[in-house]
């Protein structure tokens, strides 16, 4: 059936009308912050109508809800409330994506009452801003609560009477009386942060009501903005230090333009050097008596590491897009991923730009499946696990797509913290990147050590004293390449004849020698 709601609560409708009596429906679309969400549908009837359908039995024996359950809903009730006396019936269902919001909407009463329904969401630092849009019609009327199978059932007539029928059932004996009118309809969705819409906003939730035969003025609108509590931190943390960093520096240019401070000379303290547990030994013009440091985290970089360094996502999807006839210009191509991986656009729309139009769940299964693992990764991650070595993974990419590879491969057992661009709403190798990573682990710069396969990113991370390792791909490295090189990771850590076999440090590649 294709209006799976209505024509299974179609007798509850028609009890309505033969009490004489109104029926409220109520539709209610919460969306998650992470754009999951639920669709509810509760029906309210008075206790006129809960009695006169009582006379053929028990309410709860004339529901017909197996068409519901076979398709995801889930019910409850009849409950009746004690606040206000009205018996109501709810149907649940959830949304994993935005793109299946219509899908499950047309389930109520069919694809003509909800029309051009979207849901996207565009993410920026700190925030997510979300826009809902669609129509509504009602014009069918009574027709909403049935469909072919069940008009067939019921010898061709709407609910199994003649209009004539409906009308003295509803007690319309005047040609201004219709039996639609006893239906209210109202589409609600709550709202966390505010928002505004040309709805009807109260007590954060947005609302539109229609009567059955009522076609919509127009388009129903909502926009609303999310406030991420973490990455706002983050910046604040961030804003704070550029802060003392100024005043430090300011402090340090006074004192040099002061010259020499007169005085009594004293004895310079002497300088305690503390040898830790482990040292990373990391190409630097430093003195490695003044960079000794402890390893807490160790971070692995996406694309080239813990991906095989040929699946670069710019790459795998400009071969997919020209496979599925989409967008010819490589550049267009990346440029929209890149858009994709910072969380400003939906998936829906992302695919259709590109000229690939399919079902969303479809089209990123297969994309996905090219996607492989390097073979070195999973059995590094369970030697780090056996040693205890907290892992954590910065890396640009598009947010549904890192968590359905990180469950396909089972790395939620080995990585502890994922910072990845599409929810941050920066890429590497910026620096909010960096500051997202601090915070969510915890670890300070110096006691992480970085491995990644874009220089770039490995300059940033070193400009704020975390240690840095190459993991080579096929680049070829200059002479007096600043960061460790290595080739896999069997030659990242090697066992020290000083220390016990639970503590290891890196191995520093010549760069020549590659």
């Amino acid at each position: 059936m294709k209006r799976l709601v209505s024509a299974s609560l179609s007798l509850i409708f028609l009890l309505g009308l033969l009490s004489a009596c109104r029926v409220e429906t109520t539709v209610v679309i919460d969306v998650d912050p992470d754009g999951s969400g639920e669709v509810e549908v509760i029906v309210a009837l008075d206790e006129e109508a809960v009695t006169a359908a009582e006379t053929a039995g028990p309410l709860e024996e004339q529901l017909r809800i197996d068409d519901l359950l076979e398709a995801g809903w889930e019910t409850t009730g009849p409950e009746l409330s004690a606040s206000d006396g009205l018996t109501r019936i709810t149907v649940t269902k959830s949304f994993s994506v935005p793109e299946r919001l219509p899908g499950v909407l047309n389930d109520i009463a069919g694809p003509e009452v909800f029309t051009n329904v979207s849901l996207t969401r565009q993410r920026s630092f700190a925030r997510t801003s979300w826009d809902l849009t669609g129509q509504m019609d009602l014009s069918s009327g009574l027709a909403l609560f049935s469909d072919p199978d069940l008009e067939a059932a019921l010898s061709g007539l709407v609910l199994g009477r003649t209009e004539d029928e409906i009308r003295e059932f509803a007690g319309c004996v005047t040609s201004e009386c219709e039996p639609a009118n006893m239906f209210l309809f109202t589409l609600e969705v709550p709202l966390r942060d505010g928002g505004k819409g040309n709805g009807t906003i109260e007590n954060n939730v947005a609302s539109w009501n229609l009567v059955l035969g009522e076609t919509q003025n127009g388009s129903f609108e909502l926009h609303w903005t999310v406030e991420d509590q973490a990455p706002r931190l983050w910046r604040i943390g961030a804003i704070i230090a550029a802060v003392l960093f100024v005043l430090v520096l300011g402090l340090q240019i006074v004192r040099r333009f002061q010259g020499p401070q007169t005085g009594p000379s004293l004895p310079k303290p002497k300088k305690l050097v503390r040898r830790p547990k482990e040292i990373i030994e990391e190409s630097s013009n430093e003195n490695p008596e003044n960079t000794s440091r402890s390893l807490e985290l160790l971070v692995l970089g996406g694309v080239g590491v813990i991906w095989e360094g040929g699946n670069n996502p710019e790459g795998l999807l400009v071969t997919y897009v020209h496979d599925k006839g989409g967008v010819a210009d490589t550049q267009e191509i990346a440029d929209r991923y890149r858009a994709a991986s910072l969380g400003h656009v939906s998936q829906e729309d992302f695919w259709s730009s590109l000229g690939v139009n399919e079902l969303v769940s479809d089209i990123e299964e297969e994309y996905l499946d090219r996607v492989t693992i390097r073979t070195d990764v999973l059995p590094f991650l369970d030697r780090m696990k056996e040693r205890e070595f907290e892992v954590a993974c910065l890396t640009n990419a598009v947010l549904p797509w890192a968590v359905q590879l990180r469950q396909r491969f089972g790395l939620d057992e080995f990585i502890s913290h994922w910072v990845i661009s599409g929810e941050v709403g920066a890429r590497k190798p910026s620096q909010a990147m960096f500051e997202a990573l601090r915070r969510t682990s915890g670890v300070s710069f110096t006691n992480m050590l970085l491995i990644d396969s874009e220089v770039s990113t490995l300059e940033a991370a070193k400009g704020l004293g975390i240690s840095t390792v190459l993991l080579k791909g096929s680049a070829l490295i200059p002479e007096g390449f600043p960061h460790p090189v290595i080739n896999s990771f069997a030659e990242l850590f090697r066992p020290s004849d000083s220390q016990p076999d639970s503590e290891v440090k890196p191995e520093t590649t010549n760069p020549d020698s590659e």
